[in-house]
């Protein structure tokens, strides 16, 4: 089993930072179990990843100086405000991973960053439309990122709290929505496993 740790912006630094501790500890007792981190929560109203970004360097050169790496797979790009910057912190803090990434749609130029380096989008059409970020899954920007050749997966998000369990109404509702045929529903299989951070 593998794990992504996740840190609540809501809770504050002191939070943020007990995580990132707990990054750095968890190889003691279990290792190689956590292949990353990340900070979530809903982007509009908690604080933004900015805020958080003196400890999450020291942390990439706490792991450089033991010659390690500090993987990033960060949770952003869940807005429709124009004005928000956490897509452009994440990739210049070399993310690689994107939670959600709906946001991605009005930067065509990190449209371009994301594909050259390779950054995968998780995308969540369930919680997209469920959330309001979308009214209908057809207007879907990731719609676009696929036949635009960026790499993308489907994920479910929360379905704990939305009231469905895995990924497979996700995968239905772009089936559908999106008009994909086989060999598109065969690469987001592909590219789940390709960005899992598994052997």
């Amino acid at each position: 089993m593998k794990i992504v740790a996740c840190g609540l912006k809501v809770l504050g630094k002191p939070h943020i930072q007990s995580q990132i501790d707990a990054c750095f500890e968890a190889p003691k007792y279990a290792a190689d179990m956590v292949v990353g981190f990340d900070m979530v929560n809903e982007e509009d109203f908690t604080p933004s990843l900015d805020e958080f970004m003196p400890q999450i360097v020291d942390a990439i050169y706490k792991a450089k100086d033991m010659g390690k790496e500090f993987p990033l797979y960060l949770h952003c790009g869940e807005t429709n405000d124009k004005s928000h910057t956490q897509l452009h912190d994440a990739i210049l803090l070399g993310t690689k991973r994107i939670g959600h990434g709906f946001h991605l749609a009005f930067h065509p130029e990190l449209m371009k960053l994301v594909k050259e380096k390779d950054i995968c989008i998780e995308c969540c059409p369930v919680s997209n439309f469920v959330l309001g970020y979308t009214l209908d899954l057809r207007c879907h920007p990731t719609r676009s990122f696929l036949h635009q050749g960026l790499p993308v997966t489907i994920s479910p998000d929360d379905p704990g709290f939305m009231g469905y369990e895995g990924v497979a109404l996700d995968y239905l509702y772009v089936f559908l929505a999106w008009d994909l045929d086989i060999a598109d529903l065969k690469q987001l299989v592909i590219n789940s496993i390709k960005y899992a951070s598994v052997t």
